[in-house]
């Protein structure tokens, strides 16, 4: 018997960049560290996901044509990628001025942080914040988190689904971003928590939702079997639900870094140094003056203050497990919390933040919280 094996993420062609933009942005490549079980705070979401919510993103009672579930879903579902890979995911709720998203662990495999693009050309950096536990297709999802309100929430189903129910597909087939596909339920499996559809579903679909006709999401697009037509598969409406019922709460999670407070002086400011810095959307690294310093927060958590020289300061709170708190206050005061993950190299560490700018501070060994 054939075994379910999730679609590999669709491989993209990216030109070469000039040798020292590529080492660069290599240089956190492995810093990520896979986990099996809720990796930050998460706010109970089932209630909020399977909820009634404003009008457009309630289950229909009558069902609806192929134009209007699309035309109803789309602001919810964002194009996920991780380097040359690319998946998909849909929004379950907003809570606590963050937004939860829902897709595929093996989107999200081997990193900690993804770029989500929404339909209207937007994007955002997210965070893995729970993985499924186990190895089996029905454990194949996890959950993101992005700060702010961004998409519109789709309820999940909370009647099963049926054979013969009408289901459409939405995601980056390909790489084709935004792809809606129809089909039918074909068979319920695995003690119906796998839905077989003939609904295309192609590598790029992972992650995102299989809606029925009253535009509830009826599953998780997730895998196909290979050289087959029609053979598409669907992790089940009611184990998304138990999936976001069994996340930890925020009081029971692993507690999230304490944000480094820039305001606060730090004690020992260093000599001006050069400091490597590479937006995500630039192929080179610029070398920038930078005075790096270090403090402590009333709690007893060492940050260190980077002041760049256009006037714009970062400060970074490291902690043992990889993981960075970022506070950014750009020239004119404005301020953005982020967490990003990090490594130390041979004379200094690079940060990564979830937005995939990169910053090398060199002479830096960071004291751990």
């Amino acid at each position: 018997q054939k075994q379910h094996q999730p679609p590999t993420p669709h491989r993209r062609s990216w030109s070469a960049a000039a040798a020292g933009a590529a080492g660069l942005a290599l240089l956190l490549s492995s810093c990520a560290a896979v986990r099996s079980n809720a990796t930050a705070p998460t706010p109970k979401l089932a209630a909020a996901a399977t909820a009634p919510g404003p009008a457009g993103q309630s289950c229909s009672s009558t069902s609806q044509s192929a134009e209007q579930v699309f035309n109803a879903a789309k602001q919810g579902v964002a194009v996920v990628t991780r380097g040359d890979g690319i998946g998909s995911a849909f929004v379950v709720a907003h809570k606590d001025g963050q937004t939860f998203l829902i897709t595929n662990a093996h989107v999200v495999r081997g990193t900690e942080t993804v770029r989500l693009k929404w339909v209207d050309g937007k994007s955002d950096g997210a965070r893995v914040v729970a993985r499924g536990r186990g190895d089996t297709p029905t454990s194949d999802l996890a959950l993101l988190a992005v700060q702010g309100t961004r998409g519109e929430p789709l309820r999940i189903a909370d009647q099963p689904s049926a054979v013969g129910q009408e289901v459409f597909v939405i995601g980056a087939p390909k790489g084709l971003e935004f792809s809606l596909s129809r089909g039918v339920v074909s068979s319920l499996r695995d003690s119906d928590e796998i839905l077989q559809v003939d609904a295309a579903i192609n590598p790029g679909n992972s992650g995102g939702p299989v809606l029925n006709a009253g535009n509830c999401v009826a599953g998780v697009a997730t895998f196909k079997y290979k050289d087959s037509e029609g053979l598409n598969f669907a992790i089940s409406a009611a184990v998304v639900r138990e999936f976001l019922a069994d996340l930890p709460p925020a009081s029971a999670a692993e507690p999230a870094p304490s944000r480094p407070p820039i305001a606060q002086a730090p004690d020992d400011a260093g000599d001006a140094t050069l400091c490597l810095f590479k937006r995500p959307d630039e192929e080179a690294a610029a070398s920038i003056p930078c005075q790096l310093s270090r403090g402590e927060t009333a709690e007893g958590q060492t940050f260190y203050q980077l002041a760049w020289a256009d006037g714009a300061r970062n400060a970074y709170a490291f902690f043992g497990d990889g993981r960075v708190a970022i506070e950014a206050r750009s020239a004119d005061g404005r301020r953005v919390q982020d967490a990003g993950r990090f490594r130390v190299l041979r004379d200094g560490v690079a940060v990564r933040s979830s937005s995939d700018a990169i910053a090398v501070i060199p002479g830096l060994d960071p004291v751990l919280n």
